[in-house]
């Protein structure tokens, strides 16, 4: 079976891979699509049919895998041709600013990861790593098996970003360098300084106080849910998320509140009852010290056209 040419879009300028595979021949593909957190995480599932295409070129780093077994796959990023007889998926990575040739000849699904490479870029020089692509060079435009650590990493972000509330959530920045540690091989860039187990346990953890931060939480409940005792779930959730867990917690809260106060008519000292904070006044202090407004002045000017 021949594959479908498609033109190539080169005479194109495309912003963004999302916006390439919206608007260009892979338009015609079922596809979802979310993004968010701090480091311009965009994901793109598709269903494809058979494809031989130039993909213009994009200025983000791409880490695409099949989500199918793959077969007689091509791909050229300009530096010689790859090709796969069959693997259980395929996992590569296509370069920033680079069209690339593309050939599968069968139906086949894919997840893709876009990160501009201006975030690739700082967050791996910080880590005193360069950052010219040389890191992924053992995967750039070759179609290999994906690492079952690396699917996973995928499918979690995936998961925090259908809900919108947590779309700039830390949890999405902690897998987002995760992943980058893991694919070039620099452990030093994971948030837990390359220990991978610990980051689920805490993900779990943050996905229960969104659904109970009205309750009255204690450290030992969540260590419990995390599985480690109540001073190692301390010391890794910080090391982990950033904040101390109250301080993780009461900015959670304050968030809920503020959604509460734009979005209801409920009483400011209902919303403190619903959001965990002992009173009103609990809920002013921690407010603005968070906002830098209390509720009252918080919910006026919100509000207001």
């Amino acid at each position: 079976m021949n594959s479908p040419q498609y033109a190539a879009d080169l005479d194109r300028t495309f912003s963004t891979y999302a916006e390439f595979y919206l608007e260009s021949a892979y338009s015609t593909f079922p596809q979802d699509h979310r993004a968010g957190g701090s480091f311009g995480v965009s994901i793109v599932k598709v269903n494809q049919g058979p494809i031989d295409f130039i993909d213009s070129p994009v200025p983000e780093i791409v880490f695409c895998r099949g989500d199918d077994a793959m077969k007689d796959v091509l791909i050229d990023c300009g530096d010689g041709v790859k090709t796969s007889e069959k693997s259980p998926s395929g996992f590569t990575i296509y370069p920033a600013n680079t069209a690339i040739r593309t050939r599968v000849n069968h139906r086949h699904r894919i997840t893709s990861i876009a990160l501009p490479v201006s975030s690739v870029t700082e967050e791996m020089q910080s880590a005193g790593i360069t950052s010219d692509g040389s890191n992924f060079g053992h995967w750039i435009g070759r179609v290999r098996a994906a690492p079952i650590s690396t699917s996973r990493l995928m499918d979690r972000m995936w998961q925090v970003l259908q809900d919108p509330l947590q779309a700039n959530h830390l949890l999405l920045d902690g897998l987002t360098l995760q992943l980058l540690a893991e694919l070039s091989g620099a452990g030093n860039l994971a948030p837990l300084g390359g220990a991978r187990p610990e980051d689920e346990r805490i993900a779990r953890v943050i996905d229960y106080i969104e659904a109970h931060y009205g309750d009255a939480l204690t450290i030992a409940e969540l260590a419990a849910i995390a599985c480690l005792s109540p001073g190692h779930f301390s010391r890794t959730f910080k090391a982990t998320t950033g904040d101390p867990v109250w301080t993780y917690v009461q900015k959670r809260r304050c968030v809920r509140a503020k959604e509460m106060l734009i979005t209801t008519n409920l009483p400011i000292a209902e919303i403190s009852y619903r959001c965990g904070f002992a009173n009103q006044g609990h809920l002013t202090r921690c407010f603005k010290a968070a906002f830098d407004v209390t509720p009252a002045v918080a919910r006026h000017e919100l509000r207001c056209p």
